[in-house]
């Protein structure tokens, strides 16, 4: 049969399928699975049993499955099913969970019986090893009066349980659907004790969805820095809104202005993490990635790949992950070719791993510093950064456009849509389109040092003002009650 995203997939049978879940004098059965007579044996000394039809199993179903049905269950509805819980037993045929969880996984979270705690001022914040923005968002919690708590980025069902029992806060943030499990069931175990949950994707989101297997998530506000994906999104049924990436006094405190030199530093990996795993199965077609070779700057972004390849699905599935291989690609050749570019002209450093000194021979490479304990300092240490923003994100912003400006140093950019957040007259003096425009905006600037520190002045100034991480946890806050 298929699940409710249209993938095939088959119904396990047997006794260790089912589970039953409380226990009263009345039965509901979720599901029968395949052999509704084996599901009977389950029913034991129930005074009634109930049901719960669901069209989108019960459509696909045999008629020799209909007739085996025993005639004295009761037919309810889904409605009438989330009115009889909690308060009787429940037989769940587990694989169900996994066919429909967006009917399932809500269902069975009524029957945890709501937390008595009062709602409490704080954040939950899912974070994985070694994570981004969750220090930056702990931080603007305290700056607006909420406690934080930091969970795992696999939550496990019990330990969100407990955590429940002990208080409801006001919003659970995930960062990238960290804490969410592929099929909703956190999600639907949340909402149920009342807490709004709202998801901020800080990379590319659809590349993030290929690992939710339910709608749910439909249901959540759903933020993306880059709002390309707005409308795409949108599309497939998502509540999305636009909500940049910003900077954190406490992070990158402002600090001595950077110098007056014509020292060039880029701070970056050489690759997509986990790249070659994430992309294992994707193929993209030759043509298209000689095509894409050939255009210069940043036009072979996600979405030309997306225009090109019009005909793979966005969601559910995979398919999305080659037009990503495809931008990933041509982000890799982009970024190779402005620092090799680069290096001959200018006095360039790059910060970063060691696959650096392979793709880009006799250039200046130094290892990779800490972001929260030394790459502020590399940052102000330097005439100018470097910004070269990934292709996967077509109206895309980093964390440098934001944590260079904010502790003192000076950014160069490629330029991107995205930039239209910040005054114009800001944008235009420090972005460029290839590396030679780098390298001639570069030399202007150093020359004219009065000007250039005007300049830095003033991006410092708005940033600080008008980007921080206490304004967008509060825009969040606001838009997901």
């Amino acid at each position: 049969m298929k699940n409710e995203l249209g993938i095939s997939t088959s119904l396990p049978a047997g006794e260790q399928c089912f589970h039953l879940y409380g226990e009263g004098a009345d039965l509901l059965i979720t599901c029968p699975g395949p052999e509704p007579e084996l599901c009977a044996r389950h029913t034991g000394k129930a005074n009634r049993v109930f049901l719960l039809r669901v069209p989108e199993i019960d459509g696909q179903m045999p008629g020799s499955w209909h007739s085996a049905i025993p005639p004295q269950w009761h037919d309810v509805t889904l409605a009438q099913a989330r009115d009889l819980l909690p308060g009787m037993g429940v037989l769940h045929y587990t694989p169900a969970s996994r066919l429909f969880p967006s009917i399932f996984a809500p269902l069975l979270a009524r029957l945890r019986p709501l937390p008595q705690t009062p709602p409490a001022k704080s954040l939950w914040l899912p974070e994985p090893e070694n994570a981004l923005i969750i220090p930056e968002l702990a931080h603007a919690a305290k700056d607006l009066g909420y406690t934080s708590r930091r969970l795992p980025a696999n939550l496990a069902q019990q330990e969100l349980c407990r955590l429940l029992d002990q208080e409801r806060p006001s919003l659970f943030l995930s960062v990238n659907f960290h804490g969410l499990d592929p099929y909703g069931e956190n999600q639907a175990l949340l909402q149920a004790a009342g807490v709004p949950v709202a998801v901020w994707c800080v990379d590319n989101p659809l590349h993030l969805l290929t690992n939710q297997k339910n709608q749910l998530w439909k249901s959540l506000p759903l933020f993306v820095t880059d709002d390309w994906f707005v409308e795409p999104l949108r599309a497939l049924g998502a509540d999305a809104r636009h909500l940049p990436l910003a900077a954190s006094r406490r992070v990158f405190p402002p600090g001595a202005p950077c110098p007056t030199g014509e020292d060039l530093t880029f701070v970056g990996r050489s690759a997509f993490p986990d790249r070659d795993r994430f992309f294992a199965a994707c193929r993209v077609p030759r043509e298209l990635a000689e095509e894409a070779a050939k255009l210069p700057g940043r036009e072979a972004h996600f979405g030309w790949w997306r225009a090109k390849l019009h005909d793979h699905a966005l969601w559910p599935g995979n398919e999305v992950r080659v037009l990503g291989l495809g931008a990933e690609t041509a982000s890799a050749a982009w970024r190779q070719a402005c620092l090799a570019a680069l290096a001959k002209e200018t006095d360039l450093t790059i910060v970063g791993d060691e696959q650096w000194q392979t793709l880009l021979p006799g250039a200046k490479i130094l290892p990779p510093v800490d972001y929260y304990a030394g790459l502020a300092e590399t940052y102000r240490r330097a005439s100018f950064s470097l910004n070269l923003t990934s292709l996967l994100l077509p109206h895309g912003l980093t964390q440098r456009h934001f944590d260079v400006w904010a502790c003192g140093g000076f950014l160069l950019t490629d330029d991107t849509p995205g930039m239209k957040i910040f005054p114009q007259e800001l944008a235009r003096a420090v972005t460029f389109a290839s590396p030679s425009e780098a390298a001639k905006l570069l030399r202007s600037l150093a020359a004219d040092p009065g000007g250039k520190e005007e300049l830095r002045r003033a991006w410092q100034e708005h940033v600080v003002a008008e980007h921080s991480y206490s304004a967008r946890l509060r825009n969040i806050l606001a838009e997901s009650r």
